[in-house]
C-alpha cells in the first residue's frame, strides 16, 4: 500500500477540510510533519487508522479512555445552533498492487444535554478509481482493507516515543509487548481456534469416559481434568499479570512525567535512576551467575566420588609397593643390555659391576610394571579423574564467590535504594511526597507481579510434570480397566491432534522469531556507531519474551548498554517487526514514527535517517521543534528523501491548519 493523500473534515483538531499528500518513492519516500505536543501529529494517524478500519481507539489509548474524533470547535458551535450533529470525514487516496483506491469514511457527532460527545459511525465507501467499482457494505469493505493490510499487523506501522522507549526497559511491558507482536505476527486465529475446539472436545470425551469408567483409572481421567483446569486458570492469571504489570508500568511513566517539575529535588531523582538502573544491571549478572552455578549440577554427582578415588588410589599403592619405582623402559631392551654386557652409551661392564647390578633392578623394575601393568593403568586414570575432580572443585568455588559477590552488590544497592527513598519520603513538599509514595508504590507493585510470574511458572512447570506422569498412569491402567473401546480411541486420537497442533505452533512461532532475532541484528548493527559495532554480536528474544542482546564472547550484555543504544536497539526490533509483517525487504506499507529521536547521538541518528528511507516505501516522521533542529534539517536536505514537508500550526483553542512548506523554510530560512 502506498498512501496517496488524506482529507480531513471536522476531524479531531483540524477544522473544516484540510487535506496533505504524502512522498513517495519517484520524488521522496520521507514525509515529514512538524508540531509541538497536542497539535494533531497523532491525530493524523488517527484519521489514517480510522480510515482504513473504521476503528475509533489506537493500542496506546486506555479501554476507559473517551476518545473524541470531531472538531470540538465545530461541535460546539453545533451544540449552540441547530443541534444536527457535526459530520467528522476520513477520505484516503492509496495504491495497491498499481491499483488505485480511494476509501472514504464518516462520522456523526453530536453534543447530548449534558454537552457529551456521542459518536457513531456513519457510511463507508471503497472505491476502484481504475475500474470505476464501489463498494458500499461495511464488512465486504472491512475484508477489503484486510486482505491488503491485515488489521492484527497495522500496529507495527506507528510508533511513538513512548512505545519505543518501553521497549528498551527490561519490564513486564516490554515483553507483554513483544509476545502480543510476535503472536499478531503469526496471523493464527484460526488454528488457535481449532485447538480451542479440540481442548473442548478432549473434556467432554473425558467425562463420558468416567462414566464408563471404575477404580484408579476413573481416578487417573479426574485427577487429568483437574490439571487441565489449573493450567488453564494458571494462563489466564499469567494474562491478567502482564495486564497488570502493563498498567504499574504506565503509571510508573506517569509519575516519573510528574516528578521532573521538582527541578530543585531532580539530582536526588537522578541518583535514584541511577542505582535503579545499576540494581537492575546487577541483578541481571546475580541471575547470569546462579545460571551458570546450575548449569554445574550436572557435575556435582562425580564430586562426591573424590574421597573414594583417593582411597582407591591409596589401595593401588599400598598393593603396588611404594619402593617399586615407575619405569617406562621395555624389559626386551633391559635383558639384551645385559646379554650383551654393553651399556646404551657403548661403554662395556661385567657381570659382577654396579652396572649390571642397576640394570637387574631394573629388569626387575620393568617386569613387575609389565606384570602388574592394568594396576598401574587404573593408577593413571585414577589419578586423572581426581586431577579433573580438583579442577572443577576450583570453578565451583569461583562460581560460588562470584554469585556471592553479586548478591551481595544487590542488597547494597537494595540498601542505598531503601535509603535514597526514606529520604525523598521526608521532604515537606506535599506533591512530591505523594508522587514519591506513588511511584514507590508502583515499583513494589512491579517487583511483585515478577515474582509472582516467577512463582507461577514454577507451579506450571510442577503441573506438567504431573501431567506427564499422570499420562503415563493411564497408558499403563488403559489396558487393564476395559473400558470403551471407542471412548478411548476418540480421546487418544485429540490428544495427538492437540499434540501436534502445539508442536505446530511453536514451530511457527520459532520460525517467526529467528527471522525477528536476524532483521533485528542486522537492523542494529547498521544503525550502531562503530564502537558498537565492535563490542555488540546479535540480538535475541529470550524464553519469556525479553530482548537481550550478545557481545562478542556469546555472553549477555543488555545491562551494559547505553540508553542511546538501548533506543536503537529498540527501533532495530520495531523496524524488523514492520518488516516481518509487511513480508518483504521493502514495506508496502508507510511507517509512522512519532518523536523517535529522544535520546539518540547524532551517529545513530543519521544511521537511522539513512537507514529507514531504504527499508520502507514511505515514512512518516511526526516531530517537535526540539527533535527537528537545523542539525536534523541540513541532514534531511542532504539525503535528499524528503518529499513532503508540512507544519502544523495552531491558529485557535482546538484548531489546527496544516501547512505544506519547503525545509528551507523552517526557522525563517526562506
Amino acid at each position: 500500500m502506498i498512501l496517496k493523500s488524506l482529507t480531513l473534515q471536522h476531524f479531531r483538531q483540524f477544522y473544516g477540510t484540510q487535506k496533505l499528500t504524502f512522498g513517495a518513492n519517484e520524488d521522496g519516500a520521507v514525509t515529514v510533519i512538524l508540531g509541538e505536543n497536542g497539535r494533531g501529529k497523532t491525530g493524523i494517524y488517527r484519521a489514517i487508522i480510522f480510515g482504513l478500519y473504521g476503528e475509533q481507539k489506537l493500542e496506546q489509548d486506555s479501554n476507559d479512555a473517551n476518545v473524541t474524533l470531531a472538531n470540538t470547535k465545530a461541535l460546539q458551535a453545533d451544540f449552540e445552533g441547530v443541534k444536527k450533529g457535526v459530520e467528522a470525514k476520513v477520505m484516503i487516496e492509496f495504491q495497491h498492487t498499481g491499483v488505485n483506491y480511494v476509501i472514504e469514511r464518516s462520522l456523526l457527532s453530536i453534543m447530548d444535554e449534558s454537552g457529551n460527545p456521542v459518536e457513531r459511525v456513519q457510511k463507508v465507501t471503497l472505491t476502484n478509481l481504475d475500474s470505476k467499482e464501489v463498494y458500499e457494505d461495511e464488512m465486504i469493505v472491512n475484508d477489503w482493507m484486510d486482505n491488503i493490510l491485515d488489521r492484527r499487523v497495522k500496529g507495527y506501522f506507528f510508533f511513538d516515543g513512548e512505545r519505543i522507549e518501553r521497549l528498551t526497559r527490561a519490564s513486564v511491558e516490554q515483553r507483554s509487548e513483544i509476545s502480543s507482536g510476535i503472536k499478531n505476527l503469526l496471523k493464527i486465529d484460526h488454528l488457535v481456534k481449532a485447538r480451542q475446539v479440540l481442548v473442548h472436545l478432549q473434556k467432554q470425551t473425558i467425562k463420558q469416559l468416567e462414566k464408563h469408567s471404575t477404580g484408579d483409572y476413573k481416578k487417573c481421567l479426574q485427577e487429568k481434568v483437574e490439571i487441565e483446569d489449573k493450567l488453564d486458570a494458571f494462563a489466564r492469571k499469567k494474562e491478567d499479570l502482564l495486564s497488570y504489570g502493563s498498567q504499574q508500568d504506565h503509571q510508573l511513566a506517569k509519575i516519573e512525567k510528574d516528578l521532573t517539575r521538582y527541578e530543585g529535588k531532580m539530582s536526588e531523582f537522578d541518583k535514584r535512576a541511577e542505582i535503579e538502573a545499576q540494581l537492575e544491571k546487577e541483578e541481571q549478572e546475580a541471575e547470569y551467575a546462579f545460571r551458570r552455578l546450575q548449569e554445574f549440577n550436572s557435575k556435582l554427582p562425580y564430586m562426591l566420588a573424590k574421597n573414594t578415588l583417593y582411597a582407591v588410589k591409596s589401595q593401588i599403592d599400598a598393593y603396588l609397593g611404594a619402593e617399586i619405582e615407575d619405569v617406562s623402559i621395555s624389559i626386551d631392551l633391559v635383558e639384551n643390555l645385559l646379554n650383551d654386557l654393553t651399556c646404551i652409551c657403548g661403554d662395556t661392564f661385567k657381570k659382577d659391576s654396579s652396572q649390571y647390578q642397576a640394570l637387574q633392578s631394573l629388569k626387575k623394575a620393568a617386569g613387575y610394571k609389565l606384570e602388574k601393568a592394568e594396576y598401574f593403568d587404573l593408577k593413571a586414570n585414577v589419578m586423572k579423574l581426581i586431577g579433573f575432580l580438583e579442577d572443577k572443585e576450583n570453578q565451583l568455588q569461583h562460581l560460588l564467590e562470584q554469585l556471592e559477590r553479586e548478591q551481595q552488590e544487590v542488597e547494597d544497592l537494595k540498601v542505598k535504594l531503601d535509603s535514597l527513598n526514606r529520604k525523598l519520603k521526608e521532604t515537606k513538599i506535599d506533591d512530591l511526597y505523594r508522587l514519591n509514595k506513588e511511584r514507590e508504590e508502583v515499583y513494589e507493585n512491579r517487583i511483585k507481579v515478577k515474582y509472582q510470574l516467577q512463582e507461577l511458572e514454577e507451579q506450571v512447570h510442577e503441573l506438567h510434570s504431573a501431567k506427564e506422569q499422570n499420562e503415563l498412569a493411564l497408558a499403563s491402567l488403559k489396558v487393564k480397566s476395559g473400558v470403551h473401546k471407542q471412548l478411548v480411541e476418540k480421546q487418544e486420537e485429540l490428544e495427538k491432534a492437540i499434540v501436534a497442533m502445539d508442536k505446530l505452533l511453536q514451530e511457527f512461532e520459532k520460525d517467526v522469531i529467528s527471522e525477528l532475532e536476524s532483521l533485528s541484528t542486522q537492523n542494529f548493527k547498521y544503525l550502531l556507531d562503530e564502537n558498537g559495532q565492535r563490542n555488540i554480536k546479535s540480538v535475541q528474544v529470550e524464553d519469556d519474551y525479553s530482548l537481550e542482546v550478545l557481545n562478542v564472547y556469546n555472553h549477555p550484555f543488555l545491562a551494559n548498554i547505553s540508553q542511546g543504544q538501548r533506543q536503537v536497539l529498540s527501533l532495530s526490533f520495531i523496524t524488523a517487526l514492520a518488516q516481518v509483517a509487511g513480508g518483504n525487504d521493502t514495506l508496502e506499507m508507510p511507517l509512522f514514527m512519532d518523536t523517535p529521536f529522544g535520546r539518540l547521538s547524532d551517529k545513530h541518528q543519521n544511521n537511522l535517517l539513512d537507514f529507514i528511507p531504504n527499508v520502507c516505501s514511505q515514512w512518516v516522521l511526526l516531530v517537535t521543534d526540539r527533535e527537528f533542529s537545523l542539525t536534523e534539517q541540513e541532514q534531511f536536505i542532504n539525503s535528499g528523501q524528503v518529499g513532503k514537508f508540512y507544519k502544523l500550526i495552531s491558529e485557535e483553542a482546538s484548531t489546527t491548519k496544516i501547512q505544506e512548506q519547503t525545509l528551507e523554510m523552517v526557522g525563517g530560512i526562506v
